[in-house]
């Protein structure tokens, strides 16, 4: 709650409030938009969300931005406790659950608004509709096309390349088990899980649209990298830490000592989800961000709490050093959330920024103009004015005076073009904002 009241825009908050704030004021909703710029590289349903929360008061808050992300906390926090709860002990459960708050990628999102926690949680949410009906020996009609629709809302977060966690996940699981008369099911979901992506996509396409698709996904020439699966393994493993740590300690050395009431095949299960499409993004030919990987955290807590149980007695000390470090990562995020949003000026610079910047305008009324999508965008959020982006070249064409957010790389030229009619008023930390005359 301190860091969703207190802590400023940060990361590329900017872009999710921008999209939900124009689609407020310019009605730009399926094709979204960063005010006058076009922005397709993919769905934007989390954005669409804020919007709908936001009409009621016509602008778009720092705590209507971030309201879903914390209920998405929430929800993973009690998919967890509940997927294990039945199967272990109380302790194992509450354990699992903090495992998935101590996660150091998890921690980073907390209320940071943007698609990462709610897709996760939806993901681990259709892995769960699918494992309780599998367990009970009967998956319906019904509970396929429940998890087409979760995985349909999955594709609108982000585009439909994060649903392959559940899609080669249950794969995986499915040739481990030869239960091949899932294959059907699996289509239908999946394909009931495209349609509404694949809409959106044919809507909004015009011609030269593919290549930016293809930059969003990581398929691009251009995004072409020699993959480096160690790295990404070593970074995957510290910042699911200490999850990781547990799921590893019992998949080494507990398996085969889980309690009787842990279901037949459910480490299996849980381990093809967390681990089939990791191994994909490991290989992956680009450089990869450690969120994406989100949705492979949650299971692992599972399996860390199933590790609590199974090896409490006989390896005692790996259950209290998993204790010890979870609490500590939580204790870490305690002082975090309660001073670091109040009293640290990093986490409130971009707040700070936007309140100096409407002052500016208002004592100096012209347009507002940018030079790229990403110059001011945290600290826009918080202005009340409309920005127009345009290019580094239309600079000389637009009326005067303007204001004008550049990058700070193209600062000192643009300056010097304006041959003392251009001048710095404010220094940002990536942009700067300059006065024409």
């Amino acid at each position: 709650m301190p860091l969703a009241l207190f802590h400023g825009y940060h990361y590329v908050e900017g872009l999710t409030v921008t999209i939900a704030q124009s689609a407020l004021d310019d009605g730009n909703w399926l094709t979204p938009h960063i005010n006058n710029l076009r922005w397709i590289e993919r769905p934007t349903l989390l954005s669409w969300l804020i919007a709908a929360m936001s009409m009621p008061f016509g602008h778009v808050s720092p705590f209507i931005a971030r309201l879903p992300i914390i209920l998405s906390l929430l929800a993973g926090i009690l998919l967890v406790w509940r997927a294990l709860r039945p199967v272990v002990s109380a302790e194992a459960a509450v354990f699992g659950a903090a495992l998935f708050l101590a996660s150091p990628i998890v921690m980073r999102y907390y209320v940071t608004s943007v698609a990462d926690i709610p897709l996760a949680v939806i993901l681990f949410g259709a892995f769960l509709v699918w494992w309780r009906s599998y367990a009970t020996g009967r998956i319906s009609l019904g509970c396929w096309i429940g998890i087409g629709g979760l995985l349909a809302i999955a594709a609108l977060l982000k585009g439909p390349q994060p649903v392959a966690y559940f899609m080669l996940g249950l794969f995986a699981f499915v040739a481990l088990t030869s239960t091949w008369w899932q294959i059907p099911g699996l289509i239908l979901a999946g394909f009931l899980a495209a349609i509404p992506a694949g809409l959106w996509y044919a809507y909004v396409f015009i011609p030269g649209d593919q290549s930016e698709w293809l930059r969003y996904t990581r398929l691009s020439s251009h995004e072409i990298a020699l993959p480096h699966p160690l790295a990404n393994a070593a970074h995957f493993f510290f910042e699911a830490f200490p999850a990781a740590f547990m799921a590893i300690a019992l998949l080494l050395t507990g398996a085969s000592s889980t309690p009787k009431s842990v279901p037949r095949h459910f480490v299996l299960a849980l381990s093809c989800y967390a681990f089939a499409c990791t191994l994909v993004i490991l290989f992956w030919p680009a450089d990869v961000n450690p969120r994406y990987i989100l949705p492979m955290v949650l299971p692992l807590c599972v399996l860390g709490g199933l590790a609590y149980d199974a090896l409490a007695e006989k390896r005692a000390v790996l259950v209290a050093s998993g204790i010890c470090i979870t609490m500590v990562f939580l204790g870490y995020a305690a002082v975090h959330s309660i001073f670091d949003g109040l009293i640290t000026p990093a986490y409130t610079q971009s707040k700070i920024s936007g309140a100096q910047i409407a002052e500016l305008v208002r004592n100096a009324p012209a347009p507002i103009y940018r030079t790229s999508w990403d110059a001011g965008l945290n600290e826009f959020s918080y202005v009340p004015f409309r920005v127009t982006t345009i290019g580094p070249n239309a600079i000389s064409t637009i009326a005067k005076p303007a204001w004008i957010m550049v990058p700070t790389k193209d600062a000192p030229a643009i300056i010097a073009q304006g041959k003392g009619r251009i001048m710095s008023r404010l220094i940002l930390e990536r942009s700067i904002l300059l006065r024409s005359e």
